[in-house]
C-alpha cells in the first residue's frame, strides 16, 4: 500500500475514534447531573383523603382500615401513609418509600404519646 494511503486511513481512523469518545464524553456528563431536590411533606390527614389511601391499598395489596392515618406526600402526591391506631403501612412500591415509611412510624409514636 502507498504510504500516503497508509497515512489517511490511519489518519480517518483516529479522527473517528476522536468522534467516538467525544460521544462518550457528553453521554456521561449528562447522565451525572446531581438529583433535584424533592421536597417531602408529613400531613395528618383524616378521612379526607380517602382516595389517596385506597391507590395506596391498591399499589400495596394491603387493605386501607378506616380511621386516622399519616401521610407522607412526595411533590404532592401520596407515596406513604402509617395508620395511627395499629401502626400498618401503605405504600407505593414503585418509589423510593422507605425513609418516608421511618419517618411517619417516629411520628406516629410522638402522635400517640402526647395523646396519652
Amino acid at each position: 500500500m502507498h504510504p500516503e494511503l497508509s497515512r489517511q486511513v490511519a489518519l480517518d481512523r483516529m479522527a473517528g475514534f476522536q468522534r467516538d469518545a467525544a460521544r462518550y464524553r457528553r453521554a456521561r456528563a449528562a447522565s451525572l447531573h446531581p438529583p433535584q431536590p424533592v421536597r417531602t411533606a408529613i400531613q395528618l390527614r383524616l378521612s379526607a383523603c380517602r382516595e389517596e389511601l385506597e391507590r395506596l391499598a391498591a399499589l400495596s395489596e394491603r387493605p386501607a382500615r378506616d380511621g386516622d392515618w399519616l401521610v407522607a406526600d412526595l411533590d404532592g402526591v401520596a407515596v406513604a401513609a402509617v395508620s395511627l391506631d395499629d401502626g400498618s403501612t401503605l405504600y407505593d412500591p414503585f418509589r423510593p418509600t422507605s425513609q418516608a415509611v421511618s419517618l411517619l412510624r417516629l411520628r406516629r409514636k410522638q402522635v400517640l404519646a402526647t395523646a396519652y
